[in-house]
């Protein structure tokens, strides 16, 4: 399966490694995870209103909004 696979990135593993293999594919190096947390948190607060709706409800989009904050690491 690899021989088709154009870019294989293998990151640390821990609770970030999703976040980290994009920060990585962007050019920005995994340790800059953080960024994409952030730029998440950006895009879910210009369209907040499709994103509640998207998401079913004000108390889904708020616990998917808080699962993004990083306590202390990087702030927007």
């Amino acid at each position: 399966m690899q021989d088709f696979i154009e870019d294989i990135v293998d990151v640390k593993a821990d609770d970030n490694c999703g976040y980290r293999v994009i920060a990585s594919l962007l050019g920005l190096g995994e340790d800059s995870w953080c960024l994409v947390h952030n730029h998440l948190l950006i895009e879910l607060g210009q369209r907040r209103d499709d994103y509640i709706i998207l998401f079913g409800g004000i108390d889904r989009y708020e616990y998917l909004k808080r699962s993004l904050l990083v306590d202390g690491l990087c702030m927007i």
